[in-house]
């Protein structure tokens, strides 16, 4: 497997395309069946995957924990190191903006990067007992506390681009699902 790129190297590079991603039908496949509302695809280099490189600070002390429909979501904040990466991220959804166009529908799309920050969501497995993650540390998601993650701290995410368009809400934008996470640890 070839080493993770940075967002400021996907951006550049002219083979940057959407695929597995047909709006078009899929509008049509909805409006036929009322199935199938989440239209989700992924960035590819010429017809190649990579995994992206995430590297900053984190902005958040340790992973934060909020609820939606009594499902606990995990995330936590980072504030890129390189300045022309976290312009790259913003980017993305560019690209996406000009696929979505040939749709001929206005679509709302949700930035990755918010107030400088891109938040990272840990999915856990099915069981829920743990991250469905690599990790250099050991993260629990019934111990958050024992992980000592602290503001500053630096951290490496590597994952898998991709975009997603939720029809009904003609709502879209550029995701981001964490593989690996490289904590700094303390000297």
């Amino acid at each position: 497997m070839a080493s993770p790129l940075s967002p400021s190297d996907i951006i550049q590079d002219k083979t940057l395309q959407i695929a597995y991603f047909d709006v078009a039908k899929a509008i049509a496949h909805y409006e036929d069946t009322g199935k199938n509302f989440l239209v989700l695809g992924n960035f590819r280099l010429d017809k190649s995957s990579f995994k992206l490189s995430l590297k900053g600070e984190l902005t958040t002390d340790g992973v934060s924990v909020s609820e939606f429909n009594k499902i606990p979501n995990y995330s936590f904040g980072i504030r890129f190191d390189l300045d022309e990466d976290m312009v790259a991220m913003e980017a993305l959804s560019n690209v996406l903006a000009d696929y979505l166009k040939t749709s001929g529908d206005d679509w709302e799309l949700t930035q990755p990067v918010k107030d400088d920050k891109i938040y990272i969501k840990l999915k856990t497995t099915s069981d829920k007992k743990r991250f469905n993650i690599v990790s250099n540390i050991k993260l629990d998601p019934k111990k958050l506390s024992d992980a000592n993650l602290t503001r500053g701290q630096k951290v490496e995410i590597i994952g898998d681009l991709g975009v997603y368009c939720n029809i009904p809400d003609k709502k879209a934008g550029v995701t981001f699902s964490a593989r690996k996470v490289i904590f700094e640890e303390e000297q």
